[in-house]
């Protein structure tokens, strides 16, 4: 699981490039949490990894929100 937010936080950042205003900084926010998720699992932070995993659902709904055509 540690590999997997690993190159997800890699490939978020990828998109960072790509995006603009609130859905950029999502994203970018989003690439944070998962490096967040990988230091936690890996022993390398101390901390509950479950709390980062619902900032991440809870960001991921907001992304999706942002991202519905009206």
């Amino acid at each position: 699981m540690a590999a997997a937010a690993q190159q997800t936080h890699h490939d978020l950042m990828g998109a960072v490039l790509d995006a603009e205003g609130v859905v950029g900084a999502k994203i970018s926010r989003l690439a944070a949490e998962f490096q967040e998720l990988n230091f936690r699992l890996t022993g390398m932070t101390g901390g509950d990894p479950n709390q980062v995993i619902a900032d991440i659902n809870t960001d991921v709904a907001e992304l999706n929100r942002l991202c519905e055509s009206p």
